[in-house]
């Protein structure tokens, strides 16, 4: 079986696929309210794929005949790799979202202190307010 555009659950199914994608991808380039939007998007979409049940051939319609050479789809649903690929990413990049959204929530006086400052040295006294092992990863660049 091919991609058919005019099927609702296919075309799902791709909308989830490029949805998480972009949202994995707006999560790593800290857009994260626009991955928060994809990645639910991409997770409706993805589920409804995989709910829905699989098209039928309108009656009228010609048959095509199959070379015999060409694998059968045994399952009749050719959106579920799509769909489990969507629902994949999008819940990667709504990790992603959820744990930037926690780093910021557990260390907001460090966030607060950074924006707060005027120069770059009172940038740099901030990284007191962040744990040692943190400091290279979330602190101000010292150079």
């Amino acid at each position: 079986m091919r991609w058919d555009p005019t099927d609702p659950a296919q075309r799902r199914a791709r909308y989830a696929l490029l949805s998480g994608m972009w949202a994995v991808f707006f999560a790593l380039f800290s857009w994260p309210y626009v991955a928060l939007l994809l990645g639910a998007l991409a997770l409706y979409w993805g589920s409804s794929a995989l709910r829905a049940k699989p098209r039928r051939p309108a009656p009228d319609a010609p048959v095509t005949p199959t070379a015999p050479t060409a694998p059968t789809d045994r399952t009749g649903r050719p959106q579920t790799t799509a769909a489990v690929s969507g629902l994949v990413t999008a819940s990667l990049a709504l990790v992603l979202v959820a744990s930037t959204f926690t780093v910021q929530l557990v260390y907001r006086d460090y966030y607060t202190c950074v924006n707060d400052a005027l120069t770059h040295e009172a940038k740099q006294s901030c990284d007191t307010l962040l744990p040692r092992e943190l400091r290279g990863i979330l602190g101000v660049d010292n150079s």
